[in-house]
Formats: C-alpha cells, sequence, structure tokens
C-alpha cells in the first residue's frame, strides 16, 4: 500500500484546530502566510471534519450518485391521467400552465363542448395570423 503523503499546511491546520477549537480560518491563514504555506477554505472545512468540529455527510452522497440511483431505479407505472394526455398536477398552489378543456368524454354534451372549444381557439390563432401578416405586409411595402 502506498505511504501517505504529507501535507504541511494541513498538518499546521489540524495542529492549530486541536489546540483550540474555535480558531478561525482567517488566523490559521495568517500562521501559514508566516510559514509560507498555502491554506484553501476547503482544507480548513476538511480538517474540522476529521476532528468532528463539524458534522459532514459520507463522501459519495452528492448528486452524482442520486443520479446514478435514479436512472438504477425501474420506472414507475404511467399514472392513468398521463396516458390518457391529461398533464400531471403541478405542487399544491401553482396554477397550471394550460388550464384544462372542460371535456367530458362519457358525455355527448362534453364533446360538442370540446369541438365548440376548439373552433373558437382556431378562430382567434386565424385572426391573429391574419393580424401578423397584415403588419408584415405593410412593414415590406
Amino acid at each position: 500500500m502506498a505511504a501517505k503523503k504529507e501535507n504541511p499546511a494541513m498538518d499546521l491546520i489540524v495542529d492549530m484546530l486541536k489546540k483550540n477549537r474555535g480558531t478561525s480560518y482567517a488566523e490559521i491563514k495568517e500562521a501559514a502566510a508566516k510559514k509560507k504555506l498555502d491554506v484553501y477554505p476547503i482544507m480548513f472545512g476538511r480538517a474540522q471534519a476529521l476532528l468532528g468540529i463539524v458534522k459532514a455527510k459520507p463522501r459519495g452522497q452528492g448528486k452524482v450518485a442520486k443520479a446514478k440511483a435514479a436512472a438504477a431505479a425501474p420506472a414507475p407505472a404511467a399514472a392513468p391521467a398521463a396516458m390518457f394526455g391529461v398533464p400531471i398536477k403541478r405542487g399544491p398552489g401553482r396554477p397550471r400552465k394550460n388550464p384544462l378543456p372542460a371535456f367530458d368524454g362519457s358525455s355527448l354534451e362534453g364533446i360538442v363542448a370540446a369541438v365548440k372549444g376548439s373552433e373558437a381557439a382556431r378562430a382567434r390563432y386565424r385572426t391573429a395570423l391574419e393580424r401578423i401578416g397584415a403588419i408584415l405586409t405593410d412593414a415590406l411595402s
């Protein structure tokens, strides 16, 4: 097994924190500068975690591990609403991106209402396109 690499800056940080657990990063950085050592905040945090001054999560618990776990997990079964093209509800208190049409597939009145709604939307889109066309014609002439 390879020998442990020595890092005098990390040793300095650990020694100072062992003497006084409340030593600040600025004090440690100043002492390291006198010894011509480079000290970075991540080193200070790792030393605190090694000594148990702060709590640290076990390594390998970050975004990559969560993404791998999600990719390895089997895909959930599709909800019945998603199978029929109905969007899944957003969070509580969040409005829908597009309100659901008043469509009741079990009755003839619902089908007629859905067709009338789509015809009204088509008419709105057509008038908007005609206006855009008129603006473009005026701009190009």
